[in-house]
């Protein structure tokens, strides 16, 4: 059994909540990229952040979808889709993986297990179903409080969760606060022929290294996000954009990406986050699109930075 799909439930309870499209999106920041669709382009979808809920049409249409998310809270919010098995429910993810991996994980925090002890025990313990069906498509990576991002990727048909599940100051995840929540994805014939944007750039996530073909420059530009394969670790393959500011460490970045530190993933992060593309499982791909002003930037996955998987570059 592997564990990569391990992260999309790092809580003890899961809070499912209803919500409703909002939010002005045409609004342009660094980091992300409003320009206008075309015929084919894919639906723009709203996905507002705020602490701790999302606000965001309980049904989206199928097929590549354009979100336009906005972190709307003082905190760094992401905004994770993923699609549970046709014969599953919220109920069956609550009782069967998030009571299990809740009692290790906080087992560990405590003291009373290892790290070691309690990664073993999510192998053992989370049932086979949510690392071998659980499907995860992408969203906006993690957004500073008052930032925008804007990603596109592909929604089959099926019962989502979406979540962001970084730590409050005290290491509450923010899950446990209510950023959890289902959202369903019904067919609709009208958005079969909507296609995916030309990317300018290609990123391609393997275990573990990123390869980047093509370049992004300044003003809008779109880069395809790929995984070709799983990792052996806890999770699947993502990727952070972080604006490196004077002052800003990227050893620091890497380290505070690591969830499983006690310390790790807890509000405030030490860089200045622009979005990304969050968890894809193998063989999936989603596009980021960007608007960066000049100056330097760093790439960072989460979980495997100190692996290698951390690119720095300038836009000049």
């Amino acid at each position: 059994m592997t564990v990569d799909r391990l992260l999309p439930f790092l809580v003890l309870v899961c809070s499912v909540g209803t919500g409703c499209s909002g939010g002005d999106a045409e609004r342009e920041s660094p980091g992300t990229q409003t320009a206008g669709l075309s015929a084919s382009s894919p639906p723009s979808v709203t996905v507002v952040a705020r602490d701790f809920a999302f606000d965001v049409a309980d049904t989206l249409p199928a097929g590549w979808t354009t979100l336009d998310f906005e972190n709307a809270g003082q905190e760094e919010h992401f905004a994770y889709f993923y699609r549970l098995p046709d014969d599953k429910t919220i109920d069956d993810l609550r009782t069967e993986a998030l009571a299990p991996f809740g009692a290790a994980w906080y087992g560990y925090v405590t003291g009373e297990i290892s790290r070691e002890e309690a990664e073993d025990r999510f192998r053992t313990e989370i049932p086979a179903w949510f690392y071998d069906e659980v499907v995860s498509v992408g969203g906006a990576a993690l957004t500073e409080p008052g930032e925008r991002a804007r990603v596109t990727i592909d929604l089959e048909p099926g019962t989502y969760v979406l979540e962001c599940y970084v730590k409050r100051p005290d290491g509450t995840w923010h899950t446990e606060l209510g950023m959890q929540r289902m959202v369903v994805v019904a067919p609709d014939e009208r958005h079969t022929d909507a296609t995916p944007p030309q990317p300018d750039a290609t990123m391609t996530l393997s275990n573990y290294d990123i390869e980047i073909a093509g370049r992004v420059s300044a003003g809008s530009s779109v880069l395809e996000v790929r995984a070709v394969d799983r990792p052996d670790g806890l999770m699947p393959h993502d990727i952070n954009l972080f604006r490196l500011d004077e002052g800003t460490g990227l050893p620091e970045i890497v380290e505070w990406m690591d969830w499983m530190e006690a310390e790790g993933f807890r509000a405030p992060a030490p860089g200045h986050s622009l979005g990304g593309m969050e968890h894809l499982s193998p063989d999936r791909a989603g596009y980021v699109h960007l608007n960066l002003e000049p100056g330097s930037y760093a790439w960072v996955s989460e979980g495997y930075g100190d692996r290698g998987m951390v690119r720095e570059f300038t836009v000049p």
